[in-house]
């Protein structure tokens, strides 16, 4: 699935960015750098709930996944260099 998601995320590159929301992403890393904060912060947000909503988590989960896949197709890091990473560090 998320590579899947990387694939068109690379395809939304050239996509007119007034006609989509990844292609204005992609082409302005401040608002992408800004949406991943504010997602991340959302996401802990409801991390800190005594009353843990999971479908709520989820979403906000699925919503820092995707910004920061965004971040990375537009940093021209690939999925498969961030799991290579996460392999390495694995004991």
């Amino acid at each position: 699935m998320l590579h899947e998601l990387e694939q068109v995320l690379a395809d939304r590159r050239t996509s007119d960015p007034a006609q989509s929301y990844t292609a204005a992403l992609l082409t302005d890393p401040v608002l992408v750098q800004r949406k991943i904060m504010e997602e991340a912060f959302e996401f802990c947000l409801e991390l800190n709930k005594t009353s843990n909503d999971a479908a709520r988590t989820a979403e906000e989960a699925a919503d820092l996944i995707y910004h920061v896949m965004v971040g990375l197709v537009g940093a021209g890091v690939t999925l498969d260099e961030v799991l290579s990473v996460l392999e390495g560090r694995r004991k």
